[in-house]
């Protein structure tokens, strides 16, 4: 019995001095070697009695064992789902990961929710704030989602198909035939009707003053929005007009047309300043200018530019600089995309110093359209306009679409009109693309009634959910107008929810 005893305590002596050297004279590498050569010394018998020991080991909360740091490090690869998932394995989960503020946080910002940037004394006492935060604002885009069935109303009077939209202050206008309407959009009340031109009108845009709008019958208009006067018209084009913009600031107003022209006129008197023609060839036989576009590179109204466009591959920036009165000089003119990789050009936006343009990929698919987003950056250099590309771009694919136009951007998202075709019926979609990704972060699925032009039958009203996604940039807003095919407008304006 004593020799038994003192076997046993040799053997703790031996396999303390063992371990004692594991740990503190073996190196990571050289202990995992170590181990798995024990392993593969073992019997199956024993291999199997080792598995169940490890299982129990294996299963230890391992999250109460890691230090703060370590556990946000491990979360932040997790996605919301998953992480309400891991709330349910234990109290002590769900206490350790609900708290955690600075990780809830950074999820809403990374889903485009807009998130307080000082919070109140009563949201930092609130040790879930963050969570509910997160968890009431994902709530809200499950909604978006549902948008069109949960949240919708109709603005009807038109009797013929509605052909352009605007969305200025709370108020849309909305042209078919040579009529315009214009919508209170939070009462749904029609506050006037127009009747403006001849033929069809292509674009119309309107501010506190005037109206303006592009027409079939070779002309534009400036009209009083107060009235629906006719103040001066613009006929110079020996085409259909499709597209128009103006700046009352620097007393400027920009057409394009059918006739592969860009003209530049005099807001005031209806003058033309500068007329730029598009050479036409056999890889451009029609150049039609359907996206014209005037901004400012600042507030001191030295520096402007007009950026044209056409569904035919082709964009151009146009610089001009306003001296005395109504003078206008154009510096340089820039081609933005003449190539072949392009099928078409959907949009653009300003963001800080760059210009980011949207322009449809060629590439041969029935499964999907790719957009590509193009940045410049601008400068000026010794009075002109330098534009640098930059070297890389951005692809965002739409699965299951056969046609796709951009509406619109913000701080957060972009925002895009997708439709298919499918066994004789069609489905139209809102994408909702997160900024700098290529991923769609949702999808709204329009009604059947949706006729599906991706340029001319929506516009995104409200743009506050642009910059980021709350209760209050959402709800009781118009957020999207979309053209029926019953000459009616929908118009997605989501309701809060009841407390």
């Amino acid at each position: 019995m004593n020799v038994g005893m003192d076997e046993t305590a040799m053997f703790d002596n031996w396999a303390e001095d063992v371990e004692r050297m594991f740990c503190s004279a073996l190196s990571d590498h050289q202990r995992f070697n170590l181990v798995v050569r024990l392993f593969s010394r073992c019997s199956w018998i024993l291999l199997v009695e080792l598995f169940r020991h490890m299982e129990d080991v294996l299963k230890r909360d391992f999250i109460s064992l890691l230090p703060d740091c370590a556990v946000y490090r491990l979360l932040s690869y997790l996605d919301g789902k998953t992480l309400l998932t891991a709330c349910q394995v234990s109290k002590r989960w769900n206490c350790i990961i609900s708290r955690s503020q600075r990780f809830w946080r950074n999820l809403s910002l990374r889903n485009g929710f807009l998130v307080p940037a000082e919070p109140s004394a009563e949201q930092l006492a609130d040790v879930n704030f963050s969570k509910c935060f997160y968890l009431e604002n994902s709530l809200l885009v499950k909604r978006l989602t549902q948008g069109f069935s949960t949240g919708a109303t109709f603005l009807r009077g038109h009797s013929d198909s509605v052909t352009a939209m605007f969305f200025h202050d709370g108020k849309l206008a909305t042209a078919s035939s040579g009529t315009v309407r214009i919508w209170c959009c939070a009462s749904c009340e029609c506050l006037a009707v127009y009747s403006m031109h001849s033929g069809c009108i292509n674009e119309i845009k309107f501010d506190d003053n005037f109206i303006v709008t592009a027409s079939d019958d070779r002309s534009a208009a400036c009209w009083d929005a107060t009235d629906g006067m006719n103040l001066r018209s613009f006929a110079g084009h020996t085409d259909m007009v499709f597209s128009v913009d103006f700046n009352t600031r620097v007393d400027i107003l920009v057409t394009g047309s059918v006739d592969a022209t860009v003209k530049i006129w005099s807001f005031s008197n209806g003058n033309i300043l500068r007329t730029m023609e598009f050479q036409l060839s056999s890889a451009f036989p029609k150049f039609f200018v359907d996206n014209v576009k005037i901004w400012g590179a600042d507030d001191s109204l030295c520096s402007y530019h007009i950026l044209a466009g056409s569904s035919e591959m082709h964009a151009v920036v146009m610089d001009f600089a306003v001296q005395g009165d109504v003078a206008v000089l154009e510096k340089n003119v820039l081609s933005l995309l003449d190539n072949r990789c392009f099928q078409e050009f959907s949009g653009f936006r300003v963001v800080d110093s760059s210009l980011k343009v949207w322009c449809k990929e060629d590439v041969v698919s029935e499964d999907y359209v790719s957009l590509v987003e193009i940045c410049f950056d601008y400068a000026d250099v010794c009075g002109r306009m330098s534009f640098t590309r930059r070297p890389s771009k951005r692809n965002v694919r739409f699965l299951h679409c056969s046609d796709v136009g951009y509406l619109g951007s913000g701080d957060s998202f972009d925002v895009f009109l997708g439709s298919s075709h499918e066994d004789h019926s069609r489905r139209s979609w809102i994408f909702v693309v997160r900024n700098n990704l290529e991923t769609i972060q949702f999808a709204i699925e329009l009604p059947e009634s949706f006729p599906g032009d991706c340029y001319r039958s929506a516009c995104v009203c409200d743009t506050r959910w642009l910059h980021g996604i709350s209760e209050e940039s959402v709800c009781g807003r118009p957020l999207v107008a979309i053209v029926n095919s019953n000459h009616c407008i929908t118009l997605l304006n989501l309701k809060p929810l009841k407390s």
